[in-house]
C-alpha cells in the first residue's frame, strides 16, 4: 500500500515515513508543492510517497513471479518491439480478463493476442470496392515491388485483369521498374504526370478489373510535391482509393512526420512493408494508432508475389510473438 506524506521539508517528510512504516520503507517518490496547493501560513511544502519494506519486498516478489509466467514473456517482448506502452497496457489488461486466473501456455497466450488484436485493432482484408488503388509513401518504402506482388496476385492467382498506372517520372528508372514488371506480369501500362494524363490514363485501362497506381517516393517534408501529387489524385473523375506504405523499421519520429503529412493524400488503408528487414515489429502497431488506418497488407521481402500477405490479427499476433512470417 502506498501512502503520502506532506511537510514544510523533505527532511521533516521522512522523518514522518521512518515514523510511521519503519527504517526500512521505499521512498516512491517525491515533489516539491506548487504555490496553488500550499495551505495558509506555508511558504514551501514537499510531498512524499513511500511503502513499508514488506509491501515493497512483496511487490517485488509479485513482479519477478509475473516476469516469468508466459504472460510476463509476452509482456517483455511486446515493449522490446517497440508496441506503445498504452497499447500494451490496453492489450493485457483485457487478455488477464480473458485468462479467467488460469496460466496459459504460449501458444493458448499467442491465439488468445490474436483475438484481442482483431478486437482492438482494424484489419482491412483483402477486398475492396474500388477498381483504382494508389500506393503513396516515402521515398524507399516499396511501393513499386508492392504493386507488383499486389498486381501479380490478382492477375495470376486470381484471374483478374490488371492494369498499371505510373505517375513516378521523378525517380530515375521508375517508369521502366514498373515498366518490367508489366511485361512480366502480362499486364497494359500507361504513364500519367498529372490529373489530366492520369484520367486519361484511367479511361484506357477501362476493361480492367483493377487499375494500380504507383506514385512518386517524395520526403514527408516535401509539401508542396504532396499538394501536387494530392491534386493529381483527386483529380480524376474514377474515385481512388489510397493505400499508404510505411517500412516497419522505421523510427517513431520518422513515423510521425510521415502519417501527418502523408493525411493531405486521404489515405484509408496502411501497408507495412519490409518486414523482414525489421529487427522488431511493434512499428505496425505504433502506426496503425499514429494513422488510425486499418491494416490493408504486409510485405516481407523482395519475391513477388510470394512476399505479400492480407494483413491480419493471426499474423500479426505471430510476428509480435518473435515469429518468422515467411
Amino acid at each position: 500500500m502506498v501512502h503520502t506524506f506532506r511537510a514544510g521539508r523533505f527532511e521533516e517528510a521522512i522523518a514522518q515515513v521512518k515514523r510511521m512504516l519503519g527504517e526500512d520503507a521505499l521512498i516512491v517518490s517525491r515533489r516539491d508543492l506548487g504555490p496553488h496547493e500550499l495551505r495558509l501560513g506555508e511558504s514551501r511544502g514537499v510531498e512524499v510517497t513511500a511503502i513499508s519494506g514488506r509491501d515493497a519486498a512483496q511487490s517485488a516478489l509479485d513482479v519477478r513471479s509475473h516476469m516469468g509466467t508466459a504472460l510476463g514473456i509476452l509482456e517483455r517482448r511486446l515493449r522490446a518491439s517497440g508496441v506503445p506502452d498504452r497499447a500494451v497496457d490496453s492489450l493485457l489488461t483485457t487478455i488477464r480478463k480473458r485468462q479467467n486466473g488460469k496460466e496459459l501456455g504460449t501458444t493458448a497466450l499467442k491465439e488468445l493476442l490474436a483475438t484481442v488484436l482483431s478486437e482492438e485493432l482494424l484489419f482491412a482484408g483483402g477486398n475492396t470496392a474500388a477498381r483504382v488503388l494508389a500506393l503513396v509513401g516515402p521515398t524507399g518504402v516499396g511501393k513499386t515491388t508492392t504493386i507488383a506482388k499486389i498486381a501479380a496476385h490478382e492477375q495470376l492467382v486470381r484471374r483478374q485483369r490488371v492494369g498499371l498506372v505510373t505517375i513516378d517520372e521523378y525517380r530515375v528508372g521508375g517508369v521502366e521498374q514498373l515498366g518490367r514488371y508489366a511485361d512480366l506480369i502480362g499486364c497494359p501500362m500507361e504513364v500519367a504526370s498529372d490529373a489530366r494524363s492520369l484520367e486519361v490514363a484511367l479511361r484506357k485501362l477501362g476493361k480492367q478489373d483493377l487499375v494500380l497506381v504507383d506514385t512518386a517516393g517524395r520526403s514527408p517534408r516535401d509539401t508542396f510535391a504532396l499538394s501536387a501529387m494530392a491534386e493529381c489524385l483527386s483529380g480524376a473523375q474514377e474515385a481512388i482509393e489510397v493505400h499508404l506504405c510505411l517500412p516497419v523499421a522505421m523510427r517513431e519520429r520518422e513515423l510521425r512526420t510521415a502519417v501527418e503529412q502523408c493525411s493531405m493524400l486521404s489515405p484509408s488503408r496502411l501497408t507495412c512493408t519490409k518486414i523482414d528487414e525489421a529487427v522488431c515489429c511493434g512499428t505496425i502497431v505504433a502506426a496503425h494508432i499514429q494513422s488510425g488506418l486499418p491494416l490493408g497488407y504486409f510485405t516481407t521481402g523482395q519475391r513477388v508475389p510470394e512476399d505479400l500477405s492480407v494483413a491480419s490479427a493471426d499474423l500479426l499476433a505471430g510476428l509480435l510473438c518473435g515469429e518468422d512470417l515467411n
